[in-house]
């Protein structure tokens, strides 16, 4: 698996391409190298240590590559990403899949078996509430501290998120395909859910390959897992770079909160709870 994931990687130098589209919303592309912009977001470097051990690449090899961004959810042998990373167009569950974590070079990929974990619909909707899964990892990732979840604290416009990805497509920096990718946005707007999920709008910036990026914000102080990137805009049109925040026009980003049937899904495959 080690060298297919080296070659899946390598495959991302020309997603990553300067010249690639990108959503980018309100201004410049403020994504960057979360060593960089960590501390001006106010990440301490042992939050920035934690994030890394906790936040990576998923992906699956076959039969077709696929790959977006992952963190650790509730405990150190579980992640939770978009579902449609594991789904081929028409439908069919991927194979040789994994997660692997920024913390440096030389982690290794630890191994996820799709069919052992908790999807939101089988196949899912692409981008819809449904677009989650929390796969169980074959192996625990060592000494990692996954975020809480502080579900009695509701998202609320206006809240600042710092939003980690892996390495998203269509970046306007180079970053080291080893450390995260990290932003400061905003919560714009969190709609009432009519379905089980709950789901809020942003202001952050996003491309392919964001899916599944993990949402911080601060409760009391601490950094709490709020949600997951789940949808962005047409980001292959270059009228929305730059574009203000515009929902009807496209120019907004979705995330599903880490709360409700989300929550419940990852504590049952947890063993936490039913």
């Amino acid at each position: 698996m080690r060298s297919l994931y080296a070659a899946l990687l390598a495959g991302l130098c020309i997603a990553a391409s300067p010249f690639a589209a990108a959503n980018i919303i309100d201004g410049a592309d403020e994504r960057d190298s979360i060593l960089v912009v960590g501390p001006q977001l106010g990440l301490s470097a042992d939050e920035i240590a934690r994030i890394r051990k906790v936040s990576g690449y998923v992906g699956c090899f076959l039969p077709s590559p696929s790959i977006g961004t992952g963190a650790l959810f509730l405990s150190d042998r579980q992640v939770i990403t978009a579902a449609h990373i594991f789904f081929t167009p028409e439908g069919k569950l991927r194979s040789q899949c994994f997660f692997r974590a920024q913390e440096s070079l030389d982690t290794p990929a630890i191994e996820i078996v799709p069919a052992q974990g908790r999807f939101g619909a089988t196949p899912p909707k692409a981008g819809s509430n449904n677009d989650w899964a929390i796969m169980p990892l074959v192996t625990p990732m060592p000494d990692a501290d996954p975020f809480p979840v502080a579900a009695d604290v509701p998202v609320q416009a206006g809240d600042a998120l710092v939003v980690v990805t892996a390495h998203p497509a269509g970046m306007e920096k180079e970053v080291d395909k080893s450390v995260p990718v990290a932003q400061g946005c905003r919560v714009r707007r969190v709609p009432k859910s009519s379905t089980a999920t709950n789901f809020f709008r942003t202001d952050c910036d996003a491309t392919g390959s964001s899916s599944g990026g993990m949402h911080l914000a601060r409760v009391d102080g601490d950094l709490v897992f709020r949600g997951i990137t789940i949808t962005t805009g047409p980001w292959r049109d270059e009228k929305f770079r730059g574009a203000p925040y515009d929902e009807k026009a496209g120019s907004v980003t979705t995330a599903l909160g880490t709360d409700a049937a989300i929550l419940q899904a990852g504590r049952e495959l947890a063993g936490d709870g039913s």
